[in-house]
């Protein structure tokens, strides 16, 4: 009975009359980036195997995130992440504080992870990474109904076409930008054609996918420019350099990501429209292997693929940085989390869908 209450005090929906300050809300996703790394920072068992192979920088890296115990080594790696931005929120999924967040989906790949999200639920039918929209309505479907939002104030924005096709239903539903498209001529800018133009000539490691950076600047142009009421910033290269056995590159990808946040984090409390009004939402699809065999994949037959985390910075949420012990929350809970941000009802999105995460908003 006490574990009962326990788990409803975590997940039962705040009321409708809880006073609320966010009016937008960002959503950044770092693809295939495992609870290892943003917790403890540079993982010895994995340097000391790339440190044997022909291609790593290990000696490099080893001096740049190397230190003598997990919270040093991760602040090393992420900075801003663990030392200015997380202890303005609250951050989930730390095993070490008897926190876990796990997927629902079985699959435990970027699609049906990226699909769980955005429907808070997972869908039996979502097998792979197959670039096609499926017929379940996603939150930034419903908030364009909801708020009676005109299309170009939700915005999707990202390295790959998974996130357009995870982001909606249907093809027009609002602002959506794949891997190699171009901005509408009437939402784009001089800024944001040049670097739309650059993704076609930065070459990655897969030609699916376009440079993260240029990915994160457009979205910063679009959020200057049209201030939209949510975005998804979706950026994969983490994904990449994992499946490329490439430990080193990942490390310093990460390290770039965390000076990218504190810029996005700068750009929202310089603008008076987002200032103390947004909340910034940053998790991942799903989880990688622990081992030097297995980390660079993720699957239903790889233990820790179901590993995610989650942290949350904004106006309605409290600022006590890591937390547990703690239920186990699910990534299903994201979207009705998400949604509550907003002062909405996720039961009128998706009855089907997960509960929102007290822990965000007490």
């Amino acid at each position: 009975m006490l574990r009962l209450i326990t788990l409803l005090f975590f997940l039962w929906p705040l009321p409708a009359s809880a006073e609320r300050h966010t009016e937008n809300l960002i959503l950044l996703t770092l693809d295939g980036v495992r609870i290892q790394e943003i917790f403890c920072g540079m993982d010895p068992l994995l340097a000391d195997s790339a440190a044997k192979r022909e291609i790593s920088e290990d000696e490099i890296v080893r001096k740049r995130y190397w230190r003598s115990t997990p919270e040093q080594r991760r602040e090393a790696l992420m900075p801003f992440f663990w030392k200015t931005l997380a202890p303005m929120g609250v951050v989930l999924g730390n095993p070490a504080r008897g926190s876990s967040m796990q997927v629902s989906n079985a699959i435990k790949w970027s699609t049906p992870g990226y699909s769980e999200i955005m429907t808070g639920e997972a869908h039996p039918e979502v097998r792979d990474n197959t670039p096609v929209r499926y017929p379940h309505r996603t939150f930034p479907e419903f908030l364009v109904s909801e708020l009676k939002l005109e299309k170009s104030a939700v915005a999707q924005i990202g390295s790959w076409d998974g996130f357009k096709m995870a982001a909606s239903s249907t093809d027009d539903a609002f602002f959506m930008n794949g891997a190699y498209e171009a901005v509408p001529a009437n939402l784009t800018t001089p800024e944001m054609d040049t670097l739309t133009g650059l993704r076609a000539d930065v070459m990655e490691l897969w030609e699916e996918s376009s440079n993260d950076v240029l990915s994160f600047r457009l979205a910063q142009a679009y959020l200057k420019k049209h201030h939209p009421r949510f975005l998804w910033l979706g950026m994969g290269q983490s994904d990449d350099w994992s499946h490329a056995d490439r430990y080193d590159r990942l490390l310093d990808y990460l390290h770039l990501v965390d000076r990218l946040i504190g810029e996005l984090w700068t750009t929202l409390q310089a603008d008076p429209v987002y200032r103390g009004k947004t909340t910034l939402v940053i998790t991942t699809d799903h989880g990688r292997g622990l081992t030097p065999e297995d980390w660079i994949e993720h699957d239903a037959a790889i233990p820790n693929s179901e590993n995610i985390w989650l942290a949350v910075i904004g106006p309605d949420t409290p600022p006590r940085g890591e937390l547990g012990p703690l239920p186990t929350v699910y990534q299903r809970d994201i979207a009705a989390t998400l949604i509550s941000l907003y002062g909405l009802d996720p039961a009128r999105f998706n009855p089907l869908a997960g509960t929102a995460i007290k822990a965000v908003r007490e």
